[in-house]
């Protein structure tokens, strides 16, 4: 953990700036908030359609360096880091249980968006793929086990292709099985299926 006096420092240079990001670094810094603080509010609960990514960064980079993973420059680029990050005295979490939410984060981010590496090329030509490989949407939901609206927003974030016949969209079954976002939401459903014993294949709409 850091010491007080590095604390004051990042807020000091932080109150400087004067800007809405800066403050949420800030109250992450006085309230002494963790990584998993700063997820579960900037991203798990909060609606989709109210989260700000720019926020979330900042106050993640401010939990960071509380917790000795960077330094005071990755905070405020013109001060000097003064010594090597601490070792942490203590952690709050399990290393299963943080790799597991470190995970969990990285799955939201692609899924919400937040990273930069996106294709914006998000619908392609049919005749660009295999047709006998491709299938209808609601046959692709079918197949991967989700609703309309989730393979419409993976496609529209490029972590799925769409190939337009006309005016439908249709998928390449193999792209869908190589699709990292696609095992992912399978393994999540086998998952539940295993706790709740539901086939969530046949709930997509």
């Amino acid at each position: 953990m850091r010491k007080q006096s590095e604390i004051d420092r990042a807020i000091e240079a932080l109150r400087m700036n004067g800007d809405g990001l800066s403050e949420v670094q800030i109250e992450v810094l006085e309230r002494r908030r963790n990584e998993q603080w700063v997820f579960g509010h900037f991203v798990r609960d909060t609606p989709e359609t109210e989260r700000d990514e720019a926020a979330f960064y900042a106050a993640r980079d401010a939990a960071r360096f509380l917790a000795g993973k960077v330094g005071i420059s990755a905070l405020c680029p013109e001060l000097e880091d003064e010594t090597e990050p601490e070792a942490e005295e203590g952690i709050t979490l399990s290393r299963k249980e943080y790799d597991a939410l470190l995970k969990r984060l990285e799955r939201v981010e692609r899924r919400l968006g937040l990273r930069s590496q996106i294709n914006k090329e998000t619908r392609k030509p049919a005749a660009d793929t295999d047709a006998t490989d491709l299938i209808s949407q609601a046959e692709a939901c079918r197949y991967i086990g989700c609703g309309k609206s989730t393979i419409k927003r993976w496609a529209d974030r490029g972590l799925v292709t769409g190939y337009l016949k006309g005016k439908r969209v249709y998928y390449s079954r193999r792209e869908l099985d190589r699709s990292e976002v696609v095992r992912e939401h399978r393994a999540e459903n086998k998952e539940k299926e295993e706790c709740h014993g539901t086939d969530y294949r046949n709930l997509a709409e």
